[in-house]
């Protein structure tokens, strides 16, 4: 949406599985005036086939659709015009990762590389960056206090809803994952690719 705002003459495509992210991304289409512009399709990203190409494809924070960085890369690569954009937004160790890390995310060491493995994975897809912007630690904090937070208040404010503790309990877990997992240790950067 912030594409659209940007590009008055733009249209979007917007994939998910979830009714819920849909539903709520067709009202925020609706409050910013957009909703002329946006077409949702509740259906797996996998197997969506647009009916043309696009002069932006944007992955960010779900590279696991495609089993990480580089089938993002082909997958969505495939989808991007000629002279077109493809904008992948993906985590890299920015530390070696401890044991703790890679338990609070449940995950093994070759699930992520650097930020200059990134780099590389681009490249030999056949596209090149022309920009990035690696999230600060500032910015990772806010991230996931307001996931942590918007999902403990929900719960606060419904307290006679059956899911409120289970709820609660899943923010809780997943702040002690990151505060005493892969906080400082996992980052994340936004790659702005063009093919080469």
């Amino acid at each position: 949406m912030q594409a659209l705002a940007h590009y008055p003459d733009g249209s979007a495509d917007g994939v998910d599985i979830s009714r819920y992210a849909l539903e709520r991304a067709a009202a925020a289409a609706a409050d910013r005036g957009l909703a002329d512009r946006i077409t949702l399709h509740e259906r797996d990203a996998r197997t969506y086939v647009p009916d043309g190409d696009y002069d932006l494809v944007m992955c960010v924070g779900s590279t696991h659709i495609f089993d990480g960085f580089a089938g993002t890369v082909q997958a969505a690569g495939r989808h991007v015009n000629a002279d077109g954009i493809l904008l992948i937004g993906e985590g890299f160790w920015e530390t070696p990762p401890t044991r703790e890390a890679l338990a609070a995310l449940d995950t093994t060491t070759e699930a992520f590389t650097d930020l200059a493995g990134l780099v590389d994975a681009a490249e030999h897809g056949g596209w090149t960056p022309v920009y990035a912007h690696v999230s600060d630690a500032a910015e990772w904090d806010n991230y996931e206090w307001s996931w942590i937070g918007s999902l403990t208040e929900w719960a606060i404010d419904n307290p006679g809803h059956p899911d409120a503790a289970e709820a609660l309990r899943v923010a809780r877990e997943h702040r002690d994952q990151w505060l005493r997992g892969y906080r400082n240790v996992l980052g994340f950067a936004t790659l702005v690719l063009r093919r080469t």
